[in-house]
């Protein structure tokens, strides 16, 4: 069997001289002629699916069934399929990129038997009508079992994730003799004595040394993003190869492109509101070095898999030490040397408490929702739970997956409809604490890691307990006349700066309204704006700023507790409206007053129009005070929030195209609404405008 898994990884790598790495066969001898349960844990690049490919073939030559392969990694799933081809394997994925066709196309080969091995998303184990109709077709046949990143398995990995709780039920239901293997390249002593207890205890471990030889690695000093930026300019063309540069959110992503693009280097932005086919196209680019550098957030997924690439930058930190090792593992996997640079900004703690805050529902969550499903003579289906509770739609996706998982589940789901079971249900206070602790010490590690001052790659071993770590003698810490250069050129800063200055935030106008198509159900009983009317959308606009930007998004900030905004704000607004593509010029601005404030905003609208040399209109007004938007978690709230709260007097209302001005957006609800009023009293286009975004994506 040796000489045939070795033709096996020739024909899979197009290299007739390739030979296994330590491990890879004796992991495929276990599963393929021992039926074993194997958790390998090996570091990136070291081959795990040719691991499970291999065995794959080896297993369908005898006559088993298809493999089974979960995992989250979409960009894993497009390179794996290309791979495993070259095997004669056909591999079918299922995961949420799919598209209508392509998904009902994949779902008849899984159910005509015509799949080697089908690779699915962990979420799709929690899609009952999937798991019914489609893959229960093939369960009682499978002849292997693989979970990829498995410490997502683990209430003590660093990115637990709750789909991955249906895995280990379903492992403990299968036949005992199935060959199950798990892999990842990030887990601790601890970590793996969970999977351990999880998959059972004749599961064998295979561990590998972590350390990686071709990895040149460094920390920067904390910096303001002008100087992230200005850096990134002079340091990237000098720097090999082609790579990558992760940043933690879309907007620092496009931010980071356009500004190194702006300066010659050839850099796309790659993030998860790209669709399906952009995101191909882009791995493309990178995979056949049609660009320098591809400014990433973590969509670009763990196994994406380029031997080349010759950097991984950093632009803001991850969350922990294992999600760094795991992305600045993407670099030198084929390559003699390779850079791997941690930045960290000031914003930074920010973003990581938001996420640890968010990662779990609140007690809060699950009792509003659990009561608005108990109260449901009829259930309900997740598009009306908005309706019946004060949660964002991501919220009850949270809520929703959270309980699914649970054992007993307090609902239960039919169809498209979920119900309340009769079991008693409490939140996992202290799991959850205890999650969330852990997580609040992996950011304070990789704090540590970049205050180090010992071998760095030693670091990342010693952290994920490799018993090879050692000092790797050429990171900057080891080999200081090797670092790349931290000085920052001050005209490039300054520059950086202007330019962040003038990264206006677009308004898109929301193009439909709280309300059913027959006018049955409506979140305006006041205003009574039907579904969809075109002649009530405002145009598209523009934001100055992001709160708290460290630019004007600061000083609007100040602004704002002193009740009064500065001048200093005056100019880049006329400057920033000057942009806008208007096909008539506003001749007159109003604005959205305030009862809690009533001369902020007013005093601020009327020092605009008169630098605009236009007319400044009184014309809304608040009927009564009303709950503040920020309280009201989704769409259907804050529209019965706003409905009725405003009204307008008509006689200031002018048939000319109008600026709207409001000091901050959110989620754009009360931009829409008093739009949609202004255009109801006849007013021209209407352009909103404001100097800040509230939003977290915004």
């Amino acid at each position: 069997m040796q000489n045939k898994a070795r033709q096996c990884l020739q024909q899979m790598t197009n290299n007739p001289l390739a030979s296994f790495h330590d491990g890879q066969y004796e992991s495929i001898n276990e599963l393929v002629t021992n039926s074993s349960k194997m958790l390998v844990v090996q570091k990136t690049g070291w081959g795990k699916s040719a691991v499970y490919f291999i065995s794959t073939k080896l297993l369908r030559e005898q006559g088993k069934g298809p493999t089974i392969i979960i995992s989250p990694l979409i960009a894993l799933m497009r390179n794996q399929v290309i791979s495993a081809a070259k095997l004669g394997l056909n591999v079918i994925t299922i995961n949420s990129s799919l598209d209508k066709t392509e998904r009902q196309y994949n779902e008849q080969q899984i159910i005509q038997q015509q799949a080697d091995a089908i690779i699915i998303s962990p979420e799709q184990l929690g899609n009952d009508w999937f798991v019914q109709n489609v893959l229960s077709k093939v369960l009682s046949n499978i002849g292997l079992f693989v979970v990829d990143e498995a410490h997502c398995i683990s209430d003590w990995g660093h990115d637990f994730r709750p789909d991955y709780q249906r895995i280990v039920g379903i492992i403990q239901a299968m036949p005992k003799n199935l060959p199950v293997l798990a892999t990842t390249a990030t887990a601790n002593n601890r970590v793996i004595n969970d999977i351990q207890v999880q998959i059972g205890s004749e599961m064998k471990t295979l561990r590998g040394a972590l350390m990686r030889e071709s990895l040149r690695l460094q920390t920067l000093p904390q910096m303001p993003q002008e100087q992230r930026l200005a850096w990134l300019v002079n340091t990237l063309p000098k720097l090999p190869h082609t790579g990558i540069v992760y940043a933690k959110t879309t907007r620092d992503c496009e931010l980071v492109a356009d500004w190194l693009k702006q300066h010659g280097i050839d850099a796309k932005a790659y993030h998860g509101q790209a669709d399906n086919n952009e995101r191909q196209a882009l791995e493309d680019d990178l995979i056949h070095n049609r660009l320098k550098v591809l400014v990433a957030t973590s969509a670009l997924g763990m196994g994406f898999d380029k031997p080349d690439i010759g950097f991984v930058i950093h632009y803001q930190a991850p969350g922990n030490i294992i999600e760094y090792y795991q992305q600045v593992g993407r670099a030198g996997r084929g390559i003699d040397n390779a850079y791997g640079i941690l930045m960290m900004g000031y914003e930074d703690e920010v973003i990581q408490n938001h996420f640890i805050q968010a990662a779990f529902p609140s007690a809060d969550q699950v009792t509003e929702l659990l009561n608005a499903l108990e109260d449901a003579e009829n259930g309900l289906k997740k598009a009306e739970m908005e309706q019946h509770t004060n949660l964002s739609s991501s919220n009850i996706d949270k809520v929703l997956k959270f309980l699914s998982v649970a054992d007993p589940a307090p609902i239960y789901k039919d169809k498209a409809t979920y119900y309340r079971t009769s079991t008693d249900y409490t939140l996992p206070h202290e799991r959850i604490a205890r999650l969330s602790s852990i997580k609040k010490d992996e950011w304070l590690q990789l704090l540590s890691y970049h205050r180090s001052t010992a071998c760095l790659m030693k670091f990342l071993a010693n952290a994920l307990d490799d018993s090879f770590a050692e000092d790797c003698g050429q990171c900057a810490n080891c080999l200081p006349s090797e670092s790349l250069s931290t000085a920052v050129a001050e005209h490039l800063s300054e520059a950086a700066k202007e330019f962040a200055k003038h990264r206006y935030l677009p308004i898109q106008p929301r193009k439909r309204f709280g309300a059913s198509k027959d006018m049955t159900l409506t979140a305006f009983a006041t205003y009574r704006f039907p579904y969809q009317d075109t002649n009530l959308i405002s145009e598209p606009g523009l934001t100055l700023s992001r709160w708290r930007d460290g630019t004007w998004g600061s000083l609007v900030a100040e602004g704002k507790k002193a009740n009064a905004f500065s001048d200093e704000l005056i100019a880049p607004m006329v400057a920033m409206i000057r942009t806008l593509p208007f096909t008539q010029q506003p001749r007159w601005l109003t604005y959205i007053p305030s009862l809690r404030r009533p001369t902020l905003v007013k005093d601020f609208a009327h020092k605009l129009a008169q630098a605009l040399n236009i007319y400044c209109s009184d014309a809304i007004h608040l009927v009564e005070m009303r709950p503040e938007q920020k309280s009201m978690e989704n769409s259907f709230r804050r529209s019965v929030n706003l409905d009725g709260a405003f009204a307008l007097d008509t006689s200031q209302v002018y048939t000319d195209p109008v600026l709207l001005l409001d000091d901050a957006i959110d989620s754009g609800w009360t931009l829409a609404v008093v739009a949609a009023l202004l255009r109801r009293a006849n007013s021209g286009a209407v352009y909103p405008v404001t100097l800040t975004s509230t939003s977290v994506q915004g």
